[in-house]
C-alpha cells in the first residue's frame, strides 16, 4: 500500500509540474499582431509583426528589417491593451471618411480582429483602443 501511495503521489507531483509555467509571465496566451503604417507625407510603408511568442520583427518599406522581443512586461501590457472590449466594435465598423492629407493610414490586426483607421486628429471617434495599442506597439519598436 505504501509503494502504491507513493506512486501516486510521484504521478500527482510530475503532472502538477508539468502544468507549470515555465516563466513565462502566466499562462495567458500571447497576441499575435500585425500592424502596417502607410501614407505620410514621406510616403512610409512600414510593417511590424509581433508573434505570440514576443518575438517581433519590423520592416520600412525599402525591406530594411530589424528584429527583437518584447519583455514580459511588454508582453504583459500588450495582453491588456488587446483583452480591451471595444476592439472588437472598433473592428466591426468601417472607418469614417477623413478630412486629413498626408496623414498615416493604420490597419492593425490583433490575433483575428482586423481594425483600420486613419490618424486624423480632427476626425470624431477615433478607435480609441486600436491607437493605444498603435502607440504601445511604435514605443517599443521605435519606429
Amino acid at each position: 500500500m505504501t509503494g502504491r501511495r507513493l506512486g501516486a503521489l510521484a504521478v500527482a507531483v510530475l503532472l502538477t509540474l508539468a502544468a507549470c509555467d515555465s516563466g513565462t509571465g502566466g499562462t495567458d496566451a500571447g497576441v499575435a499582431l500585425t500592424l502596417t503604417r502607410t501614407g505620410g507625407f514621406a510616403g512610409v510603408h512600414d510593417e511590424i509583426v509581433i508573434d505570440a511568442d514576443g518575438g517581433w520583427r519590423a520592416t520600412d518599406r525599402a525591406g530594411n528589417q530589424r528584429t527583437g522581443r518584447l519583455t514580459d512586461q511588454q508582453r504583459d501590457t500588450l495582453r491588456t491593451l488587446a483583452a480591451d472590449p471595444r476592439l472588437a466594435g472598433e473592428a466591426a465598423r468601417s472607418p469614417a471618411p477623413t478630412r486629413c492629407a498626408d496623414v498615416y493610414n493604420y490597419a492593425l490586426t490583433v490575433n483575428t480582429l482586423r481594425i483600420g483607421f486613419v490618424d486624423c486628429p480632427t476626425d470624431a471617434d477615433p478607435p480609441q483602443a486600436a491607437r493605444a495599442i498603435v502607440t504601445a506597439v511604435t514605443e517599443v519598436v521605435g519606429t
